[in-house]
């Protein structure tokens, strides 16, 4: 069976999942094929480029890497429970993992089953998975029409800039996030974000979009429909690398992180080779190629120093992920769909 009928069997059953129906059996894909979720934009590009033909090498197995928000993973398990997952592994962010731990989506972690594990730096070995990298984010913007490069969030609220700023929905990390800091210095907290969403409705004459994920943020930038927004570091990196004319800056309020996970969802059709996958991702040859240009993805593994852009930009040694501005995801949980919600009603419409 060819790569492309695999994934149209797995976005079909994914179809019937939105819909409500039950999922069609995987007995359909070959006895060695693993299907695994992963998030757009870089990570798409980099997991196929890298990953992909590592863990082919790995195992001989093939795999259908198939790219999805985090909140979409979590609603494709959700409508499959009790029939067989769509995807053997998931990719989430802390905020949507706590969810999954919570709803019995994703299984515990076995290290026995994964050689890898014990090289991580001990905060990013998780009882349900491994991080597999920290997403840093602040400002990207174009310097050729941006002659003064930002500082701060509050550059985005420059008349100037009049309907060319960019941020994500609230259905990404990236977007939350910024809300949850521009929240956190107008005096809110994980349990009230209205000092956050009345600053963020004083925005709203500089916006010239929302975009509902990153592939469709960083395209913004590409065509130049905005000058600057928020973005992750190493998705602005990327950008930069195949010519777009766009610079990263670190806010000077603190930068705020996020761990990024791996796991093996409960119930995996092919458990054994998730677990080769998720080890073959957090492995000190995939993590030092993915942390070189153009992908500058931040390694976990203690086996691998920090090089080049991360070095530059980012972190020098880990304790400096240690400095960047974190949030209580489980606070955050309790309230994000209403948050989403407001986003959807006040900003997006």
């Amino acid at each position: 069976m060819t790569f492309e009928m695999s994934r149209r069997g797995f976005l079909a059953s994914a179809a019937a999942a939105a819909a409500g129906l039950a999922l069609s059996p995987r007995g359909a894909f070959a006895a060695d094929e693993l299907v695994a979720a992963t998030f757009g934009g870089t990570w798409a590009n980099v997991q196929k480029q890298i990953l992909a033909p590592y863990f082919v090498k790995r195992t001989g197995a093939s795999v259908v890497q198939s790219p999805m928000l985090a909140t979409e993973q979590i609603a494709k398990l959700t409508a499959a429970k009790g029939n067989q997952p769509p995807f053997d592994v998931a990719m989430l962010d802390e905020g949507p993992a706590l969810e999954a731990i919570h709803a019995g989506l994703i299984a515990k972690y076995d290290p026995a089953k994964s050689p890898n594990f014990a090289a991580l730096n001990p905060k990013f070995q998780g009882a349900f998975g491994p991080a597999i990298t920290m997403q840093a984010i602040g400002i990207a913007y174009n310097p050729k029409t941006v002659k003064t490069p930002p500082t701060s969030w509050e550059d985005l609220w420059k008349p100037e800039y009049k309907g060319r700023v960019g941020i994500t929905s609230l259905a990404s990390t990236l977007g939350l996030a910024f809300l949850l800091d521009i929240n956190r210095l107008a005096g809110g907290t994980e349990a009230n974000m209205e000092p956050g969403f009345r600053k963020l409705k004083t925005l709203l004459p500089n916006l010239a979009a929302v975009s509902a994920n990153f592939g469709a943020h960083g395209a913004l930038f590409q065509q130049g429909e905005i000058d600057i927004g928020v973005q992750n570091f190493n998705f602005a990196e990327e950008l930069k690398a195949k010519g777009v004319p766009i610079e990263f800056v670190r806010v000077d309020t603190g930068t705020p992180a996020w761990k990024t996970t791996m796991h093996i969802v409960a119930g995996a059709l092919k458990p054994e080779l998730a677990y080769a996958y998720v080890d073959s991702q957090i492995s000190p040859e995939v993590q030092s190629e993915m942390q070189k240009s153009p992908w500058n993805v931040i390694p976990t593994s203690s086996k691998v120093p920090y090089t080049g852009l991360v070095a530059e930009k980012i972190a020098k040694i880990p304790a400096d992920l240690d400095k960047m501005v974190f949030f209580d995801w489980a606070k955050v949980n309790q309230n994000r769909a209403a948050w989403t919600q407001q986003f959807n009603r006040d900003i997006r419409a």
